[in-house]
């Protein structure tokens, strides 16, 4: 009897290392290889997984290199990438290279509240804010410390939500682990 209970406790205990193993197996990700239209068309249904994306390198945030946006073949939809925790800024050099991202993707969902607080960081004149918006967009540096500029934006983004509808408006990035300029 001890031996058949012994068999018994032996194969459940194989059953489930076995049906643990799997299940991990189940749960990684893959990651996802992009094209920048992809993510563009639908990038809601990317966040939170990693992916692998190309595209051109158009600007590189000059103060202090925490922000890239790149393009695919339609040059009005620019991809904002940032730095992870494993890059501490991309070189401005890259500007006109071909770069391949891995990172994650992320949604920033502004909603009133966030523009409520936005506005009080303004008003308090918090430069370094993590609540602005960056969008890529040519000579957006000499706005930096403009605050009209930012009210602006704020307003801007208020028409924006009231016009949509909806209760926050989303906008995706790519975190980078990963990056590489090809040369």
């Amino acid at each position: 009897m001890t031996k058949k209970l012994f068999v018994f406790a032996a194969l459940a205990i194989i059953f489930a290392a076995c049906n643990t193993a799997t299940s991990d197996q189940n749960q990684s990700t893959e990651l996802a290889v992009i094209t920048c239209e992809e993510f563009s068309t639908s990038p809601d249904k990317y966040v939170g997984q990693e992916v692998m994306i190309e595209g051109t390198a158009v600007h590189v945030c000059a103060h202090g290199g925490k922000r890239m946006f790149i393009i695919g073949e339609d040059p009005d939809e620019r991809i904002k990438i940032t730095t992870g925790d494993e890059i501490e800024a991309f070189d401005v050099e890259m500007e006109g290279s071909d770069v391949t991202i891995i990172g994650v993707v992320d949604e920033l969902r502004v909603d009133e509240a966030y523009l409520a607080s936005w506005e009080n960081e303004i008003l308090a004149d918090t430069p370094e804010s993590e609540l602005k918006i960056h969008s890529g967009e040519e000579g957006h540096e000499s706005h930096e410390d403009d605050k009209e500029a930012e009210f602006e934006q704020v307003n801007d983004l208020r028409a924006q939500l009231k016009e949509s509808g909806k209760d926050h408006l989303s906008f995706y990035s790519i975190v980078a682990t990963e990056y590489e300029e090809k040369k």
